[in-house]
């Protein structure tokens, strides 16, 4: 039995090479942005980490963190997992394919950190992390989820 979708999609293609060449280019142009903005991340993580070498922090991988963003605007909740640092009351959410994001503590700037707020309030509660502040459009409330990960929050906070 012969599909009514792929026929008329083939015979679509045939008929209208020039639209079907640019909805391929289109396709193909996007796939090239993501390409080049994976590498271009996975760079400035890798910068990231060459300036922080000689300094002791903690890193831990695969934590799940849901961002909860607030404005006037309107709310955004984003899940993933990342890459968490601790580095002198500083901690570092290194998301795969994404910029890093600063929590700031101290007055202190790193390179190749593309998004900085301020915190206010930190709780940690049955291995789960919870830090609020302010973003400078907003408010934020981050939860970092740290179990099953065999690690203590208390000596880093």
């Amino acid at each position: 039995m012969r599909s009514l979708f792929s026929g008329s999609v083939f015979y679509f293609c045939i008929m209208n090479t020039d639209v079907c060449f640019l909805i391929g280019g289109i396709i193909l142009f996007f796939i090239f942005i993501n390409v080049l903005l994976y590498f271009y991340h996975k760079n400035r993580h890798i910068l990231f980490f060459k300036t922080i070498k000689g300094r002791n922090y903690t890193s831990i991988k695969n934590i799940e963190t849901s961002i909860e963003s607030y404005s006037k605007i309107g709310a955004k909740l984003t899940y993933y997992k990342a890459e968490i640092v601790f580095l002198n009351h500083e901690i570092f959410i290194i998301p795969f394919n994404k910029p890093i994001l600063q929590l700031i503590h101290s007055p202190e700037n790193f390179p190749y950190v593309s998004l900085r707020f301020n915190t206010s309030f930190k709780e940690i509660r049955n291995d789960i992390l919870e830090i609020q502040g302010d973003t400078g459009l907003g408010n934020f409330k981050i939860t970092l989820n740290f179990k099953n990960k065999n690690f203590d929050l208390h000596s880093v906070m």
